[in-house]
């Protein structure tokens, strides 16, 4: 139970606005039937919840690392700096203002959530303003009363929406949708006149109509970031075929696709570029206070957008409702110089980063039933190691600096929505339509683990000089084309071609293998239709993209291991390393198969060392 007395003594005003007048605090509450775990998300959307209440639209700016707004309620223009936001998940809220302009000169307000039984929640709404003078004051103590009787609304009406498990609204295949009528419409009727071109390039029709009608009826904000796995997920779309339709409207001007820099701490956009070739080597973001490195697997996001000329898109924001846009960040606290601080977090199994911000370095949290220790003790003289305990744990902090300093706990997972350039380059129909892409030269782009599959022509010379020129190219030019078409069958993408060999890459090592055998069948002595006879090899690991002749190209260890492994494969055969063998699905397939292998000693002299390999004779 929280009283007025009691969270002013936990939050006290500083005097420094208490000098200036004399704040009116106001705390409402609201019992609600439905759990904190179903509301959380909910009170999170501040955005969301103050459009509901009918706040006005904000225009929010970033200078300097600080997030100034501005919005004009009731006659008055408003503008203020948004104060760095602080939250504990399923426990509270809290964010503050200071005004330039306004009803006051400073606000400040705080969400807290407490379960009552196994069903239900209370909400306490708290807020604290600073008015600027005697009209403001009999202006802000008329109008907070009517604001408690609109949040009283709006979060029954949540209540009743969770309850009553209200879908989400989507877009029925098929199903026309009336154009969203404040939008701003530029040619909507170019949506429909691509329509039979995206489906004559290979995209079913239902994929088309059910992504144009969620466009004629999404908002703004839905509009902002296009991202490709989340459209896919809400349209019930296969999302191979969603970032196939989009890649093929960026090149019919309904689209544009964008290189998204993202922090690696509050995974913000810091910078969005139109080519790869601008990316830079670092970038910074002020908020977090830490600059880093554009090339890391995860430092970038690929969005598109919808093409200006169809529909101007302005996001609309209603607050800055920063827990909602940083939902891998379960607590966000700032401790004062020489204070302590302790909680009882309500955070389950997994794995988290406790941080400072400002801080690149961070301690690992271990969450799990299994272990017995249940605190997580964060103090000077503490050891930087990795933190076992179990769930729910009690943290306790203490800052003996001189300075305040921000702790910050987030899930170690990266974002599972984003699509990533190392996706989005194992895409042949990317390389096909964006064939003018390409990284900066004196980048290195961290891709993560590819699978390289080559292959090679096996005793071209002898092929060259039997055929003659003209037939050797002829069946050349089949060769690629055969392999090209097989490569794609499996969800593999040429890479480039480096005379008679091909050298591509797969999402899967299993996938690479089936594509291998394939191209072997085919390539067989007893297929009369081609006298090509080809060795293939096969390994997986992390990979570099790089700048080669203006193309994207793959690099290190990796591919150089799978050109090597060509020197003990032979005719009709795959080899491949010992990553591939024990790899899961390819152990499977291999006993499903009955496949007979034969393990070879593949010297490795610029390592100085002998790796055993396997050979498939196929």
């Amino acid at each position: 139970m929280i009283d007025l007395e009691s969270l002013l003594q936990k939050y006290p005003w500083e005097d420094r606005w208490k000098t200036l007048a004399k704040p009116i605090d106001s705390l409402w509450e609201f019992d609600l039937p439905v759990t904190r775990e179903e509301i959380w998300p909910h009170l999170i959307d501040t955005s969301a919840l103050n459009q509901r209440v009918g706040m006005p639209r904000f225009d929010y700016q970033e200078k300097d690392g600080k997030l100034i707004g501005k919005t004009k309620q009731v006659g008055f223009q408003l503008e203020w700096e948004e104060v760095p936001w602080e939250w504990e998940y399923l426990k509270e809220i809290g964010n503050a203002r200071i005004y330039k302009k306004g009803f006051g000169y400073y606000v400040r307000s705080r969400i807290v959530l407490e379960t009552l039984g196994e069903s239900r929640s209370k909400v306490y709404l708290y807020f604290g303003w600073i008015p600027r003078n005697f009209f403001m004051r009999k202006l802000l103590e008329y109008a907070m009363p009517k604001l408690e009787l609109s949040y009283h609304k709006a979060l029954n009406e949540i209540a009743e929406e969770i309850k009553r498990k209200k879908p989400k609204k989507n877009s029925i295949p098929g199903k026309e949708i009336s154009f969203v009528p404040e939008a701003q419409w530029i040619h909507p009727e170019k949506l429909d006149k691509e329509t039979q071109n995206l489906i004559n390039n290979g995209v079913s029709k239902d994929a088309v109509n059910a992504v144009f009608s969620w466009i004629k009826s999404a908002s703004d904000n839905e509009l902002d970031r296009i991202r490709i796995k989340e459209v896919s997920r809400n349209l019930n779309l296969d999302p191979d075929e969603v970032l196939f339709l989009f890649l093929h409207g960026c090149r019919l001007g309904i689209f544009t696709l964008s290189w998204d820099i993202v922090c690696p701490h509050c995974r913000g956009v810091r910078t969005s570029l139109t080519r790869l070739s601008d990316l830079p080597s670092k970038d910074e973001c002020e908020v977090c206070e830490i600059d880093f490195d554009t090339t890391g697997v995860n430092s970038i996001e690929v969005t598109f957008h919808l093409h200006p000329g169809i529909r101007i898109i302005e996001k609309q924001m209603y607050c800055a409702a920063e827990p909602a846009t940083k939902q891998h960040i379960l607590l966000t606290k700032t401790i004062p110089a020489k204070k302590s601080y302790s909680s009882n977090l309500l955070v389950g199994s997994g794995v988290f980063r406790l941080r400072k911000k400002g801080d690149k370095r961070y301690r690992l949290v271990d969450i799990k039933p299994s272990y017995q220790q249940t605190d997580i003790l964060w103090l000077p003289e503490t050891k930087e190691e990795e933190i076992k305990v179990s769930p729910k744990p009690n943290l306790v902090f203490e800052n003996e600096s001189n300075s305040d300093v921000t702790i910050i706990l987030e899930e170690r997972n990266e974002d599972q929505t984003s699509l990533r350039p190392s996706e989005i380059f194992n895409y042949q129909e990317f390389r096909d339509l964006f064939s003018e892409e390409a990284i900066a030269t004196n980048l290195q782009l961290d891709i993560g683990i590819k699978t390289i599959l080559f292959t090679d022509i096996v005793g071209s010379t002898k092929f060259y000089e039997t055929e003659g020129d003209h037939g050797a190219f002829l069946q050349v030019r089949e060769h690629f084309i055969k392999t090209n078409q097989i490569i794609q069958n499996f969800r593999g993408v040429v890479v480039k071609t480096i005379g008679d060999a091909v050298m591509a890459s797969f999402f899967s090592p299993l996938q690479a293998l089936k594509a291998a055998k394939e191209m072997q069948e085919w390539f067989h002595p007893e297929n009369q239709h081609t006298p090509v006879r080809i060795r293939i090899s096969i390994h997986t690991g992390n990979c570099l993209a790089v700048n080669l002749n203006s193309n994207i190209d793959y690099f290190g260890n990796t591919v150089n291991y799978t050109a090597k492994l060509q020197s003990v494969t032979n005719s009709g055969e795959i080899s491949f390393s010992e990553t591939i063998f024990r790899d899961r699905d390819i152990r499977e397939y291999l006993r499903a198969e009955s496949i007979k292998l034969h393990k070879v000693e593949f010297p490795l002299p610029w390592a100085d060392r002998t790796d055993f390999v396997y050979v498939w004779k196929v």
